[in-house]
């Protein structure tokens, strides 16, 4: 018999967090939907939240083919270079 060891080594990447956004006021929000079932629906209502208390300008969805796959680089990079910050949803 032959015992493997399923663990992994530590994810070492550095990661750093984005800066807090002072105000929100005016900002333009990005929507990652995974395509699950009400994802859409969670965030367009969560959205509409934004827009009305702060003023936010909201982007059209953005979604991804598969729910459990990241979202494409491509598709994160435009949502960035658009958006002052990014809501995401999983829905079902």
């Amino acid at each position: 018999m032959q015992l493997l060891d399923p663990t992994v080594a530590l994810d070492t990447r550095a990661c750093i967090r984005a800066p807090l956004l002072d105000d929100l006021s005016g900002r333009t929000i990005g929507l990652l939907t995974n395509g699950k079932v009400n994802a859409d629906t969670l965030l367009t209502e969560t959205a509409a939240l934004f827009r009305e208390r702060n003023s936010c300008t909201v982007l059209d969805l953005f979604s991804k083919a598969n729910a459990s796959a990241p979202a494409p680089t491509d598709t994160l990079a435009e949502i960035a270079e658009r958006c002052d910050f990014m809501i995401t949803a999983s829905g079902d």
